[in-house]
């Protein structure tokens, strides 16, 4: 006869908590071995770990092995109840401790690719100031196109989103920081490259008649309509990507005027008069997340330089 396996009581510790956060390390680097350095320990501790968690909650989590790592239909459902129950002890511990006047947790921020290349962006000196006074609290960033940063503000992984500001949602709140000066450029061997180092005047209409790199989410009405003018000439996600393709020659592409400092005589910008323009760079959170005096404080460093 089999042995019954044990139901989970309900009752969670440290111990249990460590399990759970080793457990969704691994789900999210996908499998054992490349967690390995996220978690700074062996294949064999990290196999003991969640078969601790699995006994703990008493049901099988995934599969590992020669077949290769995969999650149980229990594991999935477990790994989503336990994701948002570690973030739902992040905001208490980050509530308690603005009750307590004491600065502990952590701020996850996440923005999108080549923002802090910005000098105008008041991210860094706001992470400065806000670890001399709270630094016991850890923050952790991401990137992502502005789509994948306001869904994660929105699903709670994300407690601050550096994003354009392109579409407002209901349930976020939105502070300008900064506009981002954006141009048209060329690079490499592209035609256009020689009429511009060499003065040669420009129309839209020659310009309009070269391929244009697309980005694959949404954008601003006004860039939208600006780009239609353009054949499409491929799609992408990240500005380095944008960046890349410029830089074939093959290629126009739009892209952050910061930017074009990063790789010097590489790129050069085309009617700035004419195809130039700015876009309001937004910090968003959730409204619900308010109460929290670790993100309040951190909010107002980056609004005082705003």
């Amino acid at each position: 006869m089999s042995r019954r396996k044990k139901a989970f009581s309900g009752t969670v510790n440290d111990v249990d908590l460590r399990l759970m956060r080793v457990f969704k390390t691994v789900i999210e680097c996908g499998g054992l071995s490349a967690a390995q350095t996220e978690l700074g320990v062996g294949r064999s501790t990290i196999s003991r770990q969640i078969s601790d968690l699995e006994i703990r909650l008493g049901m099988r989590l995934c599969h590992r092995g020669r077949s290769g790592f995969y999650l149980t239909q229990q594991g999935q459902q477990a790994y989503d109840f336990i994701d948002h129950f570690l973030k739902q002890t992040d905001d208490f511990t980050s509530r308690i401790a603005s009750i307590s006047k004491k600065m502990v947790g952590k701020i996850e921020i996440g923005m999108i690719d080549f923002t802090m290349t910005d000098a105008k962006n008041p991210l860094i000196p706001a992470i400065r100031k806000f670890q001399v006074i709270a630094p016991d609290v850890s923050i952790n960033m991401m990137t992502g196109s502005p789509n994948e940063v306001e869904r994660g503000v929105i699903d709670g992984k994300l407690h601050v989103g550096i994003v354009p500001d392109y579409q407002r949602h209901p349930s976020l709140n939105y502070v300008t920081l900064y506009d981002e000066q954006v141009g048209l450029f060329c690079g490499g061997n592209h035609p256009l490259v020689d009429d511009v180092r060499n003065g040669v005047e420009l129309t839209s209409k020659d310009v309009c008649s070269h391929k244009l790199v697309h980005r694959a989410y949404f954008e601003g009405e006004r860039l939208r309509q600006r780009k239609q003018a353009f054949p499409v000439g491929s799609t992408v996600y990240q500005t380095e990507a944008v960046l890349s393709l410029v830089r074939s020659g093959v290629y126009l592409g739009y892209f952050p005027s910061h930017c074009q400092a990063l790789i010097r005589d590489e790129f050069y910008e085309i009617l700035p008069d004419v195809f130039g323009y700015s876009t309001p760079i937004c910090a968003v959170w959730r409204s619900d997340r308010n109460q929290s005096m670790i993100l309040q404080d951190f909010l107002d460093l980056l609004r005082l330089k705003a």
